[in-house]
């Protein structure tokens, strides 16, 4: 275990929620709170970089989700839904009735589309990071894929040992020419492949609900979000078809889409510049809070 990896076990907290410990990152003690959701084959521990940046600005809150990472697995399957329904439940119990800006990745987008079909006015911003909506028509990159063909997957995930991961996210999911650092593959096969992290992992890889009743849910919870909204995809990321993001634009009737340097870990390979792009959207937000305050209190001031 790396140094990097017993710093973010040691910061870290545990929230119960409906019987279950969520793990959870949290820094900063501003106004203005980010949610860092992760996607497939990461945890909140690849986020690591961005809360150091984004802690500094605002109050950032970096979970596992369950039968992930370091947080604990229901007795539910691992679907999406659950993890919707448990989250709503995680929010509402460490920041009560306050607003948060959303940060999704790769899979992560699914899961909050669920979360908002129920709960829409819990989200100010939404940033989209390499993430697909689209779940019948997704076509899941190489690792995914593989670890989720039946018995090959399962006998397969065997060989996840450390050397093949840092082979597999460098050659697949990251720029050519990018570098973890050292102990880097070591930590996330202690998150994700080590024990009994294998089996959860397994499963929530393979426990996605493709079906056509699950994509109009989740279309109809991105659609009832009314918040600002931005699309960020690495500029190599050729993992995720166009057809995604113009999917996902099309639902959120959105045209904004913004690059980063990278492939399709942007919080691992430029963290800075995705960070920039969040603190934009995000400072954007209480611009125009203050702009409708300020427009609210002169007409008062006015009609008085």
């Amino acid at each position: 275990m790396s140094p990097s990896l017993l710093e973010h076990i040691n910061s870290g907290k545990y929230l119960e929620v409906n019987g279950i410990r969520f793990f959870y990152q949290e820094t900063g003690k501003h106004d203005e709170i980010v949610l860092l959701l992760h996607g497939f084959l990461t945890t909140s521990y690849h986020y690591r970089k961005l809360i150091a940046i984004l802690g500094k600005k605002y109050r950032v809150i970096a979970p596992d989700f369950l039968g992930v990472g370091l947080s604990e697995r229901p007795n539910s399957p691992l679907s999406h839904r659950m993890q919707a329904y448990h989250l709503y439940s995680f929010l509402e119990k460490l920041v009560g009735e306050k607003k948060v800006h959303v940060v999704v990745h790769d899979y992560a987008l699914p899961i909050l589309a669920f979360l908002a079909k129920e709960h829409p006015e819990l989200v100010k911003s939404l940033t989209i990071v390499n993430g697909f909506l689209n779940l019948p028509k997704f076509r899941f990159y190489l690792p995914v894929s593989l670890l989720r063909i039946p018995l090959f997957g399962f006998l397969l995930s065997f060989l996840f040992r450390p050397p093949l991961l840092r082979f597999f996210y460098q050659f697949f999911l990251t720029k050519k020419g990018f570098i973890f650092e050292k102990g880097w593959e070591k930590d996330t096969y202690q998150m994700l492949f080590a024990g009994k992290a294998r089996k959860n992992t397994l499963e929530y890889l393979n426990n996605v609900d493709r079906s056509s009743h699950a994509l109009r849910d989740a279309e109809d919870g991105v659609k009832s979000l009314i918040g600002l909204r931005q699309i960020i995809i690495g500029d190599e990321d050729t993992r995720l078809s166009p057809y995604q993001t113009e999917f996902i634009k099309m639902t959120l009737r959105t045209s904004g889409l913004a690059t980063v340097p990278a492939k399709h870990l942007p919080m691992e390979e430029c963290p800075e510049e995705l960070a920039a792009k969040i603190e934009y959207l995000v400072d954007s937000y209480s611009r125009n809070k203050a702009k409708t305050f300020h427009f609210s209190r002169n007409k008062t001031d006015s009609e008085e």
